[in-house]
């Protein structure tokens, strides 16, 4: 599997398919700590998958800081995708991963 962004974005729109959800419309935010929810990092699931793939690692998500959401830059709950979780992103990026 070629790393570029319409392959990544291609292989995760066939993952997500199923649950309803669009590639471009789910975003891993992450916040500093569980108190204040001050977010510091959040891209779509194509620029997350693409920042993995470059670096040859399959994530390893700390649950309590990082979430997925249909709002970029949100940690509330109301924004919060709930058919698909982080550990399923683990694995898909470690699918493209193995399949690069």
């Amino acid at each position: 599997m070629s790393t570029n962004t319409e392959a990544v974005h291609a292989h995760l729109k066939q993952v997500l398919a199923p649950l309803g959800l669009d590639p471009n419309g789910v975003y891993v935010t992450e916040v500093a700590d569980v108190v204040e929810l001050k977010v510091v990092a959040s891209r779509s699931l194509v620029e997350e998958s693409l920042y993995w793939l470059k670096r040859g690692q399959e994530p390893t998500y700390d649950q309590g800081l990082v979430g997925l959401f249909h709002r970029s830059n949100s940690f509330d709950a109301a924004h919060r995708v709930g058919n698909w979780r982080l550990r399923e992103l683990e694995k898909a990026i470690g699918e493209m991963l193995r399949l690069a």
